[in-house]
């Protein structure tokens, strides 16, 4: 473990916080044995943390045969932050061993943030759940009164993380949140952030607990890796935990939360961090992965519509639509019919762009057409032709936006 210098947001200030090793983060991570109750798990996790064992309280949650746990990291001022996670456990082993990750954030990020001081109190809570769904943040809001609400800067809900890339859900009006996560990640060159998926967004019930109550909350998660179902516009999300994302999570959760701590509840970036060139800055000319580009035209289509005032696009994923794609560029037309008759046979009412060179970006007539309002979801699919020329390869991109 290392004192870790991040730039922030707030030039020429930065960011100092207690980083831990990736080996040690992957093995707090390690899920506990079956017979281990979750909870007395979290506290061995604490204690490791060296969180001294006065700062750990126990609430009991009408209904529940589990009691909450929340840890106070105390700071300088009256303001408070809440980092929450669940204790219920999937019977799914793969799904548990991302579940109990994401409970395990919480004594990682206090171990490093109780190594400096804050403006904030940050609690992390671990809610109890009931079935699969969480009883305990309900029952915590509720006994909340109006003036410990308004004290609340944020309520930051982990839940199902490590799966792949860091994603997020917020609400327009929370949508200064989701420019504090994205300027995090900005500062420590991760990989732009996406929406989460509108499958996960179900069971991100502690963040609509405290937005319920007027505070501000958003939930952090992961892009997991895609089944797609033959036949169906839906897929089965793959719960296996990736350290490097589970560890790129840990680090981008603690400079944003810092961030946070720094700021006026409701506060939004004041300037935008460009980071110095790096290799991974790619430009025309470079080659791109599949992956690389679908994220760059997702990031191109959402900004583009947060700039308009539209709802950020939810990935959902259709099965037939890569095949698709790849027909197109065998036969090397750019055509939209077969793409539109796809969305009328799904019954689907939406907008059909497709683009081909060698440099991934649509046009701004193109993103006009991606604006509209009342659209919703969002799935894109790349095809890579390499040149024979041992040039850069020819890309060629059909994204469907549609209600």
């Amino acid at each position: 473990m290392a004192l870790a210098i991040c730039c922030s947001a707030q030039s020429p200030k930065s960011i100092t916080y207690l980083r831990l090793g990736q080996q040690l983060v992957e093995q707090r991570s390690q899920l506990p044995a079956p017979s281990e109750e979750w909870s007395d798990a979290l506290r061995t996790l604490y204690a490791k943390a060296g969180v001294p064992s006065y700062q750990i309280v126990e609430q009991t949650v009408p209904g529940s045969s589990q009691k909450l746990v929340i840890c106070t990291i105390a700071g300088r001022g009256d303001s408070v932050i809440v980092v929450s996670a669940g204790l219920a456990r999937p019977k799914d082993e793969d799904a548990a061993a991302v579940a109990w990750a994401s409970l395990a954030m919480l004594p990682l990020l206090a171990e490093s943030l109780n190594a400096v001081s804050t403006d904030s109190t940050i609690l992390f809570i671990a809610f109890p759940a009931d079935n699969r769904h969480h009883t305990g943040a309900t029952e915590y809001v509720r006994h909340l009164d109006q003036e410990q609400r308004k004290k609340i800067k944020a309520a930051v809900e982990i839940s199902t993380i490590g799966r792949g890339r860091t994603t997020f859900e917020v609400k327009r009006a929370e949508r200064f949140l989701a420019d504090w996560l994205a300027t995090a990640a900005l500062a420590l060159r991760l990989p732009k952030l996406w929406p989460s998926y509108e499958g996960d967004t179900v069971d991100f019930v502690d963040a609509r607990a405290f937005r319920s109550a007027d505070v501000p909350a958003i939930t952090v998660s992961s892009q997991p890796t895609r089944v797609a179902l033959s036949f169906s516009a839906v897929y089965t999300p793959d719960n296996k935990l990736v350290m490097t994302e589970y560890y790129n999570t840990y680090q981008l959760l603690c400079v944003f939360l810092l961030d946070l701590d720094r700021v006026a509840r409701g506060a939004s970036p004041k300037s935008t961090i460009t980071p110095a060139p790096a290799p991974q800055q790619k430009a025309a000319g470079s080659v791109f992965t599949v992956d690389e580009v679908n994220s760059i035209i997702a990031a191109q289509v959402n900004d583009e519509r947060s700039r308009h005032g539209s709802r950020i696009l939810l990935w959902q994923g259709v099965a037939e639509l890569q095949g698709m794609t790849c027909e197109m560029a065998h036969s090397n037309q750019l055509a939209t019919g077969p793409f539109e008759g796809l969305l009328r046979m799904k019954q689907l009412s939406g907008t059909v762009v497709v683009f081909t060179g060698d440099y991934p970006s649509l046009t701004p007539e193109q993103l006009q057409g991606l604006k509209v309002g009342r659209f919703q979801k969002l799935s894109i699919a790349t095809c890579v032709v390499p040149s024979p020329e041992a040039k850069v390869p020819t890309y060629w991109i059909a994204a469907l936006a549609y209600e």
